[in-house]
């Protein structure tokens, strides 16, 4: 009902020449400059927003929450825009904690920022919208895209709906998915650390597992196996779950799992070398770190995931009770799909202003966005401080844009798109557990500067994230979330 109510309160949104007639399924054209494509396409019977008409505000569709598409979402200017950002979250999740709360070091809310705070006008203006619903197709040339409404199979939820959105300026910011390299089971068995439902499903998981092990009869094998963590990546996300668990270990479980505490253990496999982005003698610390926590590290490629045990290619069996996977992202197969060029690594191609060459006023930022190779720059990492940093530029572009009379789609009045997007690294920094860290300040892998490790660096970390956090109100959250653990440990509750 509460879906149906919104799609309707959408259709009524759209105002000038016409308007929806949903007795009849059919959505008449706003304005005479609204084409044929779009008119056939409306009368399909898909509910949604119109077509802006002159005098009304343009519309900029966002679609995701993540680092590029927040901070755009933060700095887009609400008195000359309209903002409708459509995505399968209404929250944006500071990733960078993401792994300490999967061991109860910090809470789940304390990381997420919804869009409503972010942004207060997709919740107070009459022209803006938050949309719980995945884009499933566009079509540039009548400046419109399909959406579908995310139920999270809730069965008391309706079915998904389908409806559309007609843009002024259209934004891709929906991110990148997690790499798999085609190894079968991992989709099946592994869970992915990017979500708070992942780092959710992660800890029930852990203390399942926990207090599992504690029945009696159980197999000494079968015990050694469900207290096995394996996680799968040696980059910082890898690296700083495997400290934290190693940590939760070493100071929780062992004070209050007493009967088990001699057969839980943490393996990180990796094919290369962890943190390979750092500086060699950072990496030499990391791993001296986690060897001293107990993390066991094995150098190897899984080639086959099963329920119960992954398989390495030199045949060894690594048997597991909790498998996180953590190797990196790529395009989604949505991207992939899209009609648009793609950069070199498979995702949307955009030129130096971070504008889609093929299509007008269709932009595309973060980890869903790489540079053509026309441009001659290189794809950019797929780094939350990159994601930031474009949406902060792209705000900025949209809103000069539109104060130069160029807001509306296909407008005549462009203003000077000023200075190309120009990213410039400011460093990298992880955890190891054990209230140690590792920050290293060079640009480049190459160049030189300022690194450093060790407690001196974990204060650095925290201090920097503690200001980082989308809010003061995650700000203080997480402040106390840190007190607290520090003070009487890690919650273990089985919620």
């Amino acid at each position: 009902m509460a879906a149906s109510s919104l799609l309707r309160s959408l259709t009524r949104h759209a105002r000038g020449a016409s308007a929806y007639h949903h007795h009849h399924q059919t959505w008449a054209p706003f304005s005479t400059a609204a084409t044929a494509a779009a008119r056939d396409e409306a009368r399909r019977g898909f509910p949604g927003l119109g077509p802006t008409v002159k005098g009304e505000k343009a519309r900029v569709v966002v679609l995701g929450t993540g680092w590029a598409g927040s901070r755009l979402l933060k700095d887009l200017d609400t008195s000359g825009y309209d903002v409708v950002c459509v995505a399968p979250r209404n929250h944006m999740v500071f990733t960078p904690l993401l792994a300490s709360t999967c061991v109860g070091t910090l809470e789940f809310r304390s990381i997420a920022e919804p869009v409503a705070r972010i942004q207060p006008a997709v919740s107070k203006s009459p022209g803006s919208y938050f949309l719980l619903a995945r884009c499933t197709g566009v079509n540039p040339d009548a400046h419109t895209i399909d959406c579908e409404t995310v139920t999270d199979g809730e069965k008391d939820t309706l079915e998904p709906r389908k409806f559309k959105v007609a843009y002024d300026k259209l934004v891709f910011a929906c991110g990148a998915e997690a790499l798999t390299f085609g190894i079968r089971g991992v989709t099946e068995h592994a869970i992915f650390l990017r979500e708070v439902h992942h780092a959710q499903e992660i800890r029930r998981r852990l203390l399942l597992n926990l207090m599992l092990s504690d029945v009696p009869g159980l197999s000494e094998e079968e015990k050694r196996r469900l207290l096995h963590c394996v996680v799968v990546g040696g980059g910082p996300t890898g690296v700083e779950f495997s400290g934290e668990l190693s940590d939760f270990i070493m100071r929780d479980v062992k004070q209050r799992y007493s009967h088990v505490k001699d057969y839980i253990r943490v393996t990180l496999i990796e094919a290369n070398e962890i943190l390979s982005s750092f500086d060699v003698r950072l990496r030499q610390y990391a791993t001296d770190q986690l060897i001293k926590s107990g993390v066991r590290l094995v150098q190897g490629i899984v080639k086959d995931v099963q329920p119960n045990k992954l398989i390495l290619d030199n045949g060894e069996e690594v048997p597991y009770g909790l498998l996180v996977w953590s190797t990196g992202v790529g395009a989604s197969p949505f991207v992939k799909s899209l009609p648009f060029p793609k950069s070199p690594c498979g995702r949307i191609g955009v030129d130096e202003w971070l504008r889609v060459p093929s299509v007008r006023d269709v932009y595309a930022i973060g980890d869903c966005s790489g540079f053509l190779e026309s441009t001659g720059k290189d794809v950019l990492p797929a780094l939350a401080q990159v994601a930031e940093r474009q949406g902060k530029y792209l705000a900025s572009l949209l809103n000069r844009t539109m104060k130069a009379g160029g807001g509306h789609a296909n407008s005549e009045a462009e203003a000077d798109p000023g200075p190309p997007f120009v990213y410039k690294h400011l460093g990298s920094m992880a955890t190891v557990g054990r209230y140690k860290a590792l920050v290293d300040l060079r640009q480049s892998k190459e160049s030189k500067g300022i690194s450093l490790a060790g407690f001196v660096s974990f204060i650095i970390w925290r201090s920097a994230y503690l200001t980082r956090v989308v809010s003061w109100r995650n700000r203080f959250y997480v402040a106390i979330n840190w007190l607290t653990t520090l003070l009487f440990g890690r919650d273990i509750s089985r919620i």
